[in-house]
């Protein structure tokens, strides 16, 4: 019963999470604002566990990326920071997340980032075959032209051959009449 439950909710959220990913140059990314806000987390709490998970600086910098928003608090204006990561920045920093909500928000979360990948792969697909099927129209169209260019000028030399052929041929087929 509860694997039904969690099957249920990740049905509700895959759909749902697709917003949730965006495409950065060519990578695709969420922010730590989105994950706070679908994991029910303090913003703040997301941050520090970014901040304090440890993992190597070549790591860090290829899956996160800081930025700050201005942000206007009544009559205050404040710098915010958030973070951009890549799938696998997400899913390191998820790990520590637990229970079944968290779960079930892991695995969407993972269906919504596949499911972009599977977006782009297929529209890269499609214009792919779309390139095929010009180019071999264009390579039988130029073929074709070809062909009929040889034939013309092989038309050209043999058409006077050919009518004078003709002709003479016409003219002795004339029964010749006499008069007298």
């Amino acid at each position: 019963k509860g694997s039904t439950v969690m099957q249920q909710e990740m049905t509700k959220l895959d759909n749902h999470f697709r917003d949730m990913v965006s495409v950065s140059g060519n990578q695709i990314v969420t922010t730590s604002l989105k994950v706070a806000k679908f994991f029910g987390k303090r913003h703040s709490h997301v941050i520090r566990a970014i901040e304090s998970m440890g993992c190597p600086d070549n790591f860090a910098s290829a899956h996160f990326w800081a930025h700050e928003e201005i942000k206007q608090a009544g009559a205050v204006k404040r710098a915010s920071k958030f973070y951009s990561m890549t799938k696998d920045g997400f899913m390191l920093l998820v790990m520590g997340f637990t229970g079944t909500k968290a779960m079930a928000l892991k695995i969407a979360y993972i269906n919504a980032f596949n499911w972009m990948a599977d977006q782009l792969t297929g529209r890269r697909n499609e214009l792919m075959n779309q390139h095929n099927e010009a180019c071999l129209e264009f390579r039988m169209e130029r073929g074709v032209a070809s062909l009929a260019g040889r034939t013309l000028n092989r038309w050209k030399s043999k058409k006077p051959i050919l009518d004078e052929r003709i002709t003479s041929i016409e003219k002795q087929m004339q029964i010749p009449l006499l008069l007298c």
